[in-house]
């Protein structure tokens, strides 16, 4: 029965530090203040299907403000900022439909 716990045990491990790792992002920009933290942690949420949207997400985090105009397109309104986190969501579950699909998954 101690074989049976302890594996429990490291799946759970793995799991929270997998939540931790994946919303890392969020937190650098919470404790940075980032002024556009709470998109990115809308943002972080999707970021479970993409790795690369995390990449671009952490540096995002870690560089501080958003003052480029190309930035600012897209974060500017919050209306904007709806778009932009219903955009991404779709592109990046799009994705994932499309690999699952051409595995034979779906």
């Amino acid at each position: 029965m101690i074989v049976g716990t302890t594996a429990a045990t490291v799946i759970v491990g793995i799991f929270i530090f997998l939540c931790v790792f994946n919303f890392l992002p969020a937190c650098v920009a919470y404790v940075n203040r980032h002024p556009d933290r709470h998109l990115l942690a809308a943002l972080n949420v999707v970021s479970l299907f993409s790795f690369a949207l995390w990449i671009a997400l952490m540096a995002w985090a870690v560089s501080g403000t958003s003052s480029h105009p190309m930035i600012q397109r897209f974060v500017g309104s919050p209306q904007r900022r709806r778009r932009l986190v219903a955009s991404v969501s779709a592109l990046v579950l799009a994705g994932f439909a499309t690999t699952a699909m051409s595995l034979n998954l779906a």
